[in-house]
C-alpha cells in the first residue's frame, strides 16, 4: 500500500502543480505511477466542473471564462505537456532526419515553429471554449481529461521508445507493465462509457475523436521519430484535448 501511495504522490508531483510531497524515484516507488496519470485527469476534470458552476453562478463574462478555462489546463499541469507539444512542433517543422528531430526536441530553446504552433493552439482552444455553452459538454470535456491521459500512459507501456532513455522511458521502465496495461485499459473503457452516458451523441463523437488522435499519434511518432518520447506524449495529450474542445464546439 505504501508503494501505491508513493507512486501516486510522484505522479501528481510530476504532472500537476498540486502541493503534494514527492518521493525518491526508486523502482519500488514508481511501480504504479502510470496508473495515476488518469487520476491526475480526474482531479483536473473535477476542478473544471466546479469552476464552470462557480463562474455560471456569478454570471462572469463569457470571454473571461473562456480565457480562464483555456489557461487552467496549462496552469494545473505546470505546462509540462505544452512544453512537449511546443518541442514537437519545432521538430516536425524542421523537416530534418529522425535523429536531428530528436535532438531538436531536447533543445531548451524555442524556435519559430514552437511559437507559431503555440499561438495557433491557444487561439483555437480559446475560440472552442468560448463556443461551448452547454454544461453537458463541459462534463464530457472533464471526463476527456482522464481518458486522454489513460491513452497517453498506455502508449508508454506499449509503444517503442525512440530514445531508450528520458522521463517517459523511466516511468515505463520502472512500472509493472502488465498490471499497468490492464488497469489503463479499464480506465479507457470506463472513460469512454462515461462520456457516452453523459450524452450519447457528444460522448460518442469525442470518444471516437480521441481514439483517432491516438492512432495518428502512433503513426506520426514512428514515421517521424522512430517511436515515442515524453515530448511526443505531451504533444498527443495537448492535441487530443484541443480536438475534443473543437468537436464539442462544432457539435450542434
Amino acid at each position: 500500500m505504501i508503494n501505491i501511495i508513493k507512486s501516486m504522490a510522484i505522479t501528481f508531483a510530476m504532472y500537476s502543480k498540486l502541493p503534494v510531497r514527492s518521493f525518491e524515484w526508486k523502482k519500488e516507488n514508481m511501480k504504479y505511477c502510470l496508473l495515476f496519470l488518469p487520476v491526475v485527469g480526474i482531479v483536473e476534470g473535477i476542478f473544471l466542473v466546479l469552476f464552470s458552476i462557480f463562474f455560471s453562478k456569478l454570471k462572469v463574462n463569457e470571454f473571461l471564462v473562456a480565457a480562464i478555462l483555456t489557461s487552467f489546463p496549462i496552469l494545473y499541469t505546470g505546462g509540462i505537456h505544452m512544453d512537449g507539444f511546443l518541442d514537437t512542433m519545432d521538430a516536425l517543422g524542421s523537416n530534418q532526419p529522425k535523429e536531428k528531430k530528436l535532438s531538436i526536441m531536447k533543445d531548451s530553446n524555442s524556435g519559430a515553429f514552437a511559437i507559431i504552433g503555440g499561438l495557433v493552439y491557444i487561439i483555437l482552444y480559446f475560440a472552442g471554449m468560448l463556443s461551448i455553452k452547454s454544461f453537458t459538454k463541459i462534463c464530457i470535456l472533464a471526463v476527456a481529461y482522464m481518458l486522454i491521459r489513460a491513452y497517453s500512459a498506455l502508449a508508454l507501456t506499449v509503444f517503442k521508445n525512440a530514445r531508450g532513455n528520458g522521463l517517459a522511458f523511466e516511468f515505463a521502465d520502472k512500472s509493472l507493465i502488465y498490471i499497468n496495461r490492464i488497469v489503463l485499459l479499464l480506465f479507457i473503457g470506463f472513460g469512454s462509457v462515461a462520456m457516452i452516458a453523459i450524452s450519447v451523441n457528444y460522448g460518442l463523437l469525442c470518444a471516437i475523436a480521441i481514439f483517432l488522435v491516438f492512432l495518428f499519434y502512433r503513426v506520426k511518432s514512428f514515421e517521424e521519430f522512430g517511436g515515442i518520447t515524453g515530448d511526443l506524449a505531451g504533444y498527443f495529450l495537448q492535441l487530443a484535448e484541443l480536438v475534443v474542445v473543437l468537436v464539442l464546439a462544432l457539435a450542434p
